[in-house]
Parts: structure tokens; C-alpha cells; sequence
């Protein structure tokens, strides 16, 4: 019955957090082949099959599909620049500019987006609780019998709800449980948590034990903690302020693409912290962001559409065959030799790239599933 709610509740949630921005992806790159003089064959509402035709106008016909995702956009020769008006014979830079108008696109809507939500939906969190987000293996935590997803209520006797005021919306920089912990070493310890068993029900543990005295001081119990919202107050941004927010965020974003991959190498962020997430993790992020309605309302749940619509921009534009990135570089290479790639060729290049595309999506949704990813 759990498994049949969380699809009933999975499947709207889908629609209403990827659609839309789907939507505005393909929206961007139809407007911009319609001002490129490029044939728009069908402008889809909805992955096909079709339902029904809305109607047509000029050389497009409008359509409506039964799948209500997105939308899609079908030019006249993709790779085929033998119609004078199929994409392929467009302008390079007019070809450019309607491959980049779909990433675009979602760039303005994120920005949007972010802006109404710090605008109308804003909330602080004023308390907190730290969730164990990783075990390591071997460590004093794992022999303690913490798990993960265990939040942490007391250790040694002491609360560890943090209380967050206007002026420090994040955790101390020396965290109570840390601090609990180094002054535990080689010395009894206990520490009390909410777990939820696998019918879903959360009961407390008490777990006890000794830290032994070689444990590591700057990592005593070798666990990966997150800061859970516990409660919520509204907070009033003004126009000006919700912007700022707004462009921060969106370049918070841009800075941890770049980041991420040099923290890799740097080895300061695991692969696990960093693994993508797919269309079943992204899902399922939204359902549980909807059902901390009741704490945070639906700030976090429109924030976080908000930064999905840039992620899905920029990982768009990376240079990999089938994304818009890629045939940007295909653009940018004829440009360079003067003459186009084969377009035979390119196609192949797409198709196998696609194929590793879906590839790679069937493992992460695997991934997804098997390994949830849990909410900070």
C-alpha cells in the first residue's frame, strides 16, 4: 500500500516540478526557430502519442499529447541542410543562438522563479536537528549501532536541537554532537535518536557505548551529518532583497558545477556526496519537500524548482554529444574548418551519444532507487 501511495503521490509531483520546466526548455528553442525563419514542423504540448491536434498555424501544427510532460519540438532537417528552411541550413549563428534559447530559457526561469518564491513564500528555519547522513565504515558510530538517516535527540544528556537566531541561520562552526563526542574519547558515551523503521513508523533508540580512545579528535564518531528543519518562521524579503536572492542562489549554482568536479579530484567530496540524481531522485525530492509543507510551507519546494531550472540549463549546455551543448560544438567546429561535418556523421555521433545518455540514466535511476537520496 506504501509503495502505491508513493507512486499516486510521485506521479503528480513529477508532472508539476519537471513539466513546466520542460515546457519552458523547448519553449525557448521554438520561439528563437521561429525568429531564425527555420520550419517548425509540430510544437507539442506532452510526449507523444498524440491526443489530439490544436490547431495550426502557418507551417506548425500544435498538438496536444497524451504523456503531460514537457513539451517537444520537431524542425525540418535536423541534420539534413538540403531544405533552405530545415535547421541545419540556418545561419551558424542563428543555429547557435536556437540551440542555446532552450537552456536560456530555463535561466530566466529560475531567476523567476527564485524571486517569487523569496518574494511570497520565504521562511527561516529557526530550529534544527542533525540527521546522520553517512556511517563510515569501522568507526565508533557504526559500533555504536548509528544508521543512517538516525536523527540525533540527545547526546550524553544534552539536547541537540539547535535554536537559530535572525542573525545565524546556519550550525555553529563546532558542532554540539562533535563537541560531545571529543569529550567522550576513551570514555563512555550515549546518544539518543529517532529512527524510522521500514513500515515507516519513527521510534526513539538508545544507543550506547564506549568511543575508544585512538578514535580520531576531529572526527571522534566518523559520521556525515546534515541540518534537519525542525520548525519554520516566515521571513519578509522586499523586492529588491528577493532579487538578490534570487541572482545568489543562481550563482551559488554555477560556482558548485565548477567546484565539484575539482573537489572530486582534490578528493574533499566523496562520490557518493556528488552522484547525480535522476528523474526518480528528483521525484522523490519533491514529494518529501512537499511533505515538510507543515514546517517550512512551500518555500523550499519552489526554491528548489527554481534551482532544478538552471541545473537543467547548464547541463544542457556541456559539450556532450545529444545535448544542446554538444550541437553547439558541431556549430562551433564548422565554423573553425569553414565547411560542416558529414552530417551522416554527426548523427551517428548524436545517436551513440544518446545511447550512452540513457544508459547512464537507467544506472542513476537505479541508484535512485536502491540509494535514495536523503534531503539536508
Amino acid at each position: 500500500m506504501d509503495i502505491i501511495g508513493s507512486i499516486l503521490t510521485g506521479i503528480p509531483v513529477f508532472i508539476i516540478l519537471l513539466g513546466p520546466l520542460m515546457f519552458v526548455h523547448e519553449l525557448g528553442h521554438f520561439l528563437a526557430a521561429k525568429r531564425a525563419g527555420i520550419r517548425v514542423e509540430e510544437f507539442g504540448m506532452g510526449f507523444p502519442p498524440r491526443a489530439l491536434t490544436l490547431f495550426k498555424r502557418g507551417d506548425t501544427v500544435y498538438s496536444l499529447n497524451w504523456l503531460p510532460i514537457g513539451a517537444f519540438v520537431r524542425m525540418t532537417g535536423e541534420e539534413d541542410p538540403t531544405d533552405k528552411r530545415s535547421f541545419a541550413a540556418a545561419p551558424k549563428r542563428w543555429r547557435i543562438i536556437t540551440l542555446m534559447a532552450g537552456p536560456g530559457m530555463n535561466f530566466v526561469a529560475a531567476i523567476v522563479i527564485l524571486f517569487f518564491a523569496y518574494l511570497l513564500f520565504a521562511t527561516r528555519v529557526t530550529d534544527g536537528q542533525y540527521r546522520v547522513d553517512d556511517v563510515r565504515a569501522g568507526s565508533p558510530a557504526e559500533q555504536l549501532g548509528m544508521k543512517l538517516g538516525d536523527v540525533v535527540m540527545t547526546a550524553n544528556g544534552v539536547d541537540m536541537t539547535q535554536h537559530l537566531d535572525a542573525n545565524n541561520t546556519r550550525p555553529p562552526t563546532v558542532l554540539p554532537l562533535k563537541q560531545q563526542s571529543q569529550q567522550s574519547i576513551g570514555k563512555p558515551f550515549t546518544v539518543e535518536v529517532m529512527r524510522r523503521d521500514a513500515d515507516g513508523a519513527q521510534r526513539k533508540v538508545v544507543l550506547q557505548g564506549t568511543i575508544p580512545a585512538t578514535a580520531n579528535p576531529d572526527a571522534p564518531l566518523g559520521v556525515s551529518l546534515s541540518m534537519m528543519a525542525v520548525k519554520a518562521e516566515r521571513t519578509v524579503y522586499t523586492v529588491d532583497q528577493a532579487f538578490v536572492e534570487a541572482v545568489n542562489d543562481t550563482g551559488n549554482v554555477m560556482v558548485s558545477m565548477v567546484r565539484v568536479p575539482l573537489d572530486l579530484i582534490r578528493g574533499t567530496l566523496s562520490i557518493e556526496q556528488a552522484r547525480p540524481t535522476g528523474i526518480v531522485g528528483i521525484t522523490g525530492i519533491g514529494v518529501a519537500l512537499i511533505k515538510q509543507n507543515d514546517i517550512q510551507g512551500l518555500f523550499p519546494f519552489i526554491r528548489f524548482a527554481g534551482l532544478l531550472s538552471l541545473i537543467l540549463g547548464l547541463t544542457n549546455l556541456l559539450p556532450i554529444p545529444a545535448l544542446d551543448g554538444g550541437r553547439i560544438v558541431f556549430v562551433l567546429i564548422e565554423w573553425i574548418r569553414g565547411r560542416r561535418i558529414d552530417p551522416i556523421r554527426e548523427q551517428w555521433v548524436h545517436g551513440i551519444g544518446m545511447i550512452i545518455l540513457l544508459a547512464l540514466s537507467a544506472v542513476i535511476v537505479v541508484l535512485d532507487i536502491v540509494r535514495p537520496i536523503s534531503l539536508p
